[in-house]
């Protein structure tokens, strides 16, 4: 992050171990760019069930695109058809308003 003319890394305590005892200690890091693009297709199996229910796919045109591949990507990492089934059941009535998905309570 950007602050008072400096760029800062701020590490916590799951990253640096004993982080609390060593607060002050002065890190130097090696940091590039990665211009590789990060394109989430979206799922043949979530695409299809937006398109029988335009509601669904009204909502989901309106997101962000940060929460549009954060949906795609979640579902496209399931690794068994029964839990992407119910996951885009579960996306589906995220987006309708009558549940929660991904730790989100609405869209």
């Amino acid at each position: 992050m950007f602050f008072k003319g400096d760029w800062r890394l701020y590490v916590n305590t799951t990253m640096l171990k004993n982080s609390p005892k060593r607060i002050g200690e002065i890190f130097d890091f090696t940091i590039s760019y990665d211009s590789e693009p990060r394109i989430v297709k979206q799922p043949q199996v979530l695409s299809e069930a937006l398109a029988k229910n335009p509601e669904a796919k009204k909502v989901f045109d309106q997101l962000i695109p940060s929460k549009q591949v954060e949906i795609n990507r979640y579902i496209a990492r399931l690794k068994t058809d029964e839990a992407i089934e119910r996951n885009v059941e579960w996306a589906v009535g995220f987006l309708l308003g009558k549940n929660s998905f991904v730790g989100r309570d609405n869209p």
